[in-house]
């Protein structure tokens, strides 16, 4: 009954079916072993037989869900496993003293129980072999879990095996006439055990609650259902199985694709490369994929063949190029035009009467902020690009010198520095230049007319920590919001890009950059597990 409620749980039905038959065959052989009427008693072989034609096919039909393969039992499957039992039980229907299995049928008793001997016929020996093929097969998909990694199913596994093989050797015994007391059939007694196993697996282990399908059948969904194409190779480098995201990247069919060589499928590839990209013409369109190859080995490490991942990276390869190309040019373009204009405004500027010399100015000043912008894009570019690469400084050190550097072109303002003398990190100075530069910058620019900016610098644990406070208006909220929310609009967007460089920077970093708007502006930046490591990594 509990394996019946259990119905949702792969194999919790064929279990449930399987201890029915159990409990028939036992229940009707101890009845058939008080029957001394022989006719009566022939009659009893029919739901014992019947009995043993559920339980092979029950036990296989368990197996095969249980461990995951529940997709192998079909409708089909089924009627093919059932049709040999079938035959036998009507061949006992007509005559369950002479039928198929056994001629001579008579009763022997002993110990005062009504056994029975008969001549088995080359049928009963074949339908006997049957049902072992079948449950061991089942028994083999079982025990594959205990030289599987799954540990967590391995007493399972064991108690299953258990309840499996002892009316399987009970069942041998007495069809071979093994051992004592061969007139009587233990295999019913045997059946006990099996309960009892079995009972203990859905009570002690959570037979359904924890069943091994779900990770079988999870990983091939994972494989079936991802986005990332995946082939299989064997050693001759032909396609042996294709996920149905591979093959509509590839716009192929999975059948026809079967033992076609790689370069048939996916020309191009380099199997010696761990990762590559390539270009390929499909559906008329040409499309980039990136290609990881990777091997397939056996438990020697032996190579069977090779998987291929498949990924569409199509419109990330076009964007870079575009934004690369358009970081170039406008880039170039920006500053050869400023240049010129910022030239033409002194001339201007020397023409132009004493009241008037103002427009010069403002010309200048936008074409020599739009020249900043275009080196601060450039060094936020530069600094990026080499966002991993660590090295041993002084943080404390390197944060002085930006912000000495920032002080000293600005005409008003003061900078204070709370920090201890020196602490060593492990990281990028290159982009902790950046952030500080950039957190002081906007001090400096919303602090008021004459910004009092305190640095700090200190170590948490093993994070370090840097904060930059000014006593003025502080940072806008629109300026704020779009770095903390992720993304601008056309309602609402920031003047420039000073904040948006710390806050990649800082993300890409593994960090976190937070503001307090309290008491003026607060900003807060915090990397993790920079301090305490400047003697695991060498100085560059």
């Amino acid at each position: 009954m509990i394996a019946w409620r259990e119905g949702t749980e792969p194999g919790s039905k064929s279990l449930s079916v399987l201890l029915f038959a159990a409990t028939l065959w036992a229940a009707s052989y101890a009845v058939a072993l008080t029957t001394f009427d022989l006719g009566t008693r022939a009659w009893f072989e029919i739901p014992i037989e019947i009995a043993q034609a559920i339980i092979a096919p029950a036990w296989f039909a368990f197996s095969l869900a249980y461990t995951g393969r529940g997709d192998l039992l079909t409708k089909r499957t089924v009627g093919v496993l059932l049709i040999f039992p079938a035959f036998v039980v009507a061949s006992m229907l007509a005559d369950p003293a002479s039928n198929l299995l056994w001629t001579n049928y008579r009763l022997d008793p002993i110990l005062g129980a009504a056994t029975v001997r008969f001549d088995p016929t080359f049928w009963y020996l074949l339908h006997a072999v049957y049902g072992y093929v079948i449950i061991g097969t089942g028994l083999v998909l079982v025990v594959e879990m205990l030289v599987e990694r799954l540990s967590h199913y391995r007493e399972q596994a064991v108690a299953l095996a258990i309840g499996s093989t002892a009316p399987t050797v009970a069942h041998v015994a007495h069809t071979f006439q093994l051992g004592p007391l061969t007139m009587i059939n233990f295999t019913p007694i045997a059946l006990s055990v099996t309960g009892a196993t079995f009972g203990y697996a859905l009570y002690q282990f959570q037979l359904f609650g924890l069943s091994p399908a779900t990770g079988r059948l999870g990983r091939r969904s994972a494989i079936d259902d991802v986005a990332v194409g995946i082939l299989v190779l064997d050693r001759e480098n032909r396609v042996v199985d294709a996920n149905a995201a591979a093959t509509s990247l590839l716009d192929i069919d999975g059948a026809s694709a079967a033992l076609e060589p790689l370069s048939a499928v996916l020309p191009g590839v380099n199997l010696d490369s761990d990762r590559q990209l390539v270009d390929v013409t499909v559906d008329r369109r040409r499309r980039t994929y990136e290609v990881t190859v990777s091997p397939v080995t056996d438990q020697y490490d032996q190579t069977l063949g090779r998987t291929v991942t498949i990924s569409d990276v199509t419109a990330r390869v076009r964007r870079r190029q575009r934004l690369e190309v358009l970081n170039r040019v406008l880039r170039h373009n920006l500053r050869n035009d400023m240049t010129v204009v910022i030239g033409y405004a002194d001339m201007v500027e020397d023409r132009l009467p004493d009241g008037e010399q103002h427009a010069a100015e403002t010309i200048r000043s936008r074409s020599n902020a739009l020249l900043s912008l275009g080196e601060k894009a450039r060094s936020v570019e530069q600094v990026m690009a080499n966002i991993d690469a660590e090295h041993n400084f002084d943080a404390v050190q390197t944060v002085e010198g930006v912000v000495n550097e920032v002080q000293s072109s600005s005409d008003t303002g003061s900078v204070t520095i709370d920090a201890p003398p020196t602490l060593q990190v492990v990281g990028s100075e290159s982009a902790t230049k950046l952030v500080v530069r950039e957190l002081v910058e906007n001090a400096f620019d919303h602090g008021g007319d004459d910004p009092n900016v305190r640095v700090g610098i200190r170590q948490d644990q093993s994070d370090l920590v840097v904060t930059v406070t000014d006593d003025g208006p502080g940072i806008p909220e629109y300026e704020r919001s779009v770095v903390e929310t992720g993304g601008e609009s056309a309602l609402e967007h920031g003047s420039g890009i000073g904040l948006w460089a710390a806050h990649w920077t800082v993300d890409a970093l593994g960090g976190r950059l937070s503001f307090d708007v309290e008491d003026g502006t607060t900003a807060t930046v915090r990397l993790p597990r920079w301090c305490g490591r400047a003697t695991d990594v060498s100085d560059e």
